[in-house]
């Protein structure tokens, strides 16, 4: 009896260090939660802000309107790796503060976020073979830097150089169309080039779902009507009003001669 008391005495801390270890995570998960359902809607003012003055101090350092501390380092290593991309990477923290800003519900689309990405990273790879895929001049924070530079040293490692400016001009351009959505664009101006007029959308179709909810919710709201049942004519109410003929002739018909005088009646009294 001592022995199974014990055994029991040994059980019960073991569960509740089980109980307090399950329970852990679900305290953190209660805690995001609340901060967020409290401070959630402020947080996106606060990393668009953010977002915005990382944009402009970046901005004037690389252009050497101020100078700083942290400033002065933070600009040297965006030339040396981006070269004269380091305005578009400027140019992104500064849109992505503003889509924070933004009140709207239009949501994200990635894709199109996916393609401007690699458009910048194309156009690096462009400058850095605009300036003769020089290293010195990647180090020196031209052109589009060491990140230009190695992209440009893959493709001609890969390829060869001509196939792998053929391959950065082609992919700039796909990823430019469908970053900003010209491809809706183009055909409508190839179509006006070869004079048809653009496909317009046919909205009659659109019509008929909305009259058959219309519909239902009547139906659904209101009590089912009877069925109609067609009568006879003759059965059938008329309200107008029967015409009467006049039951005196005009003439009076002609007498049978062989009836007696009227004034036979006349004669006698």
């Amino acid at each position: 009896m001592p022995s199974k008391s014990r055994r029991a005495s040994n059980q019960k801390p073991q569960m509740h260090n089980q109980y307090s270890q399950s329970e852990e995570p679900n305290d953190w998960l209660d805690q995001l939660a609340r901060l967020n359902l409290h401070f959630g809607r402020f947080a996106r003012d606060v990393g668009g802000v953010l977002l915005l003055a990382l944009a402009a101090m970046s901005l004037l350092a690389l252009t050497g309107l101020t100078n700083g501390v942290l400033l002065n380092p933070w600009a040297e290593l965006l030339q040396l790796w981006f070269g004269w991309g380091s305005y578009l990477i400027v140019l992104a923290v500064g849109i992505g503060g503003l889509m924070l800003l933004r009140r709207g519900e239009e949501s994200l689309h990635w894709g199109r976020l996916i393609t401007l990405e690699l458009a910048a990273f194309l156009t690096l790879a462009l400058l850095s073979e605009a300036g003769g895929a020089s290293l010195v001049r990647a180090d020196a924070g031209m052109d589009g830097g060491r990140v230009g530079w190695g992209l440009v040293a893959l493709l001609n490692l890969l390829v060869g150089r001509w196939p792998g400016l053929a391959v950065l001009i082609v992919g700039w351009v796909l990823s430019v169309m469908t970053g900003f959505g010209l491809w809706s664009r183009l055909e409508t101006w190839l179509l006006y080039l070869a004079g048809e007029p653009p496909a317009e959308i046919d909205h009659s179709y659109t019509s008929l779902p909305v009259e058959e909810s219309i519909s239902d919710k009547k139906s659904v709201g209101s009590p089912p009507k009877k069925k109609k049942v067609d009568l006879p004519p003759e059965y059938r109410k008329s309200l107008r009003m029967p015409e009467t003929m006049d039951t005196k002739p005009a003439e009076p018909p002609p007498r049978n001669e062989s009836l007696p005088p009227l004034g036979i009646l006349l004669g006698e009294q």
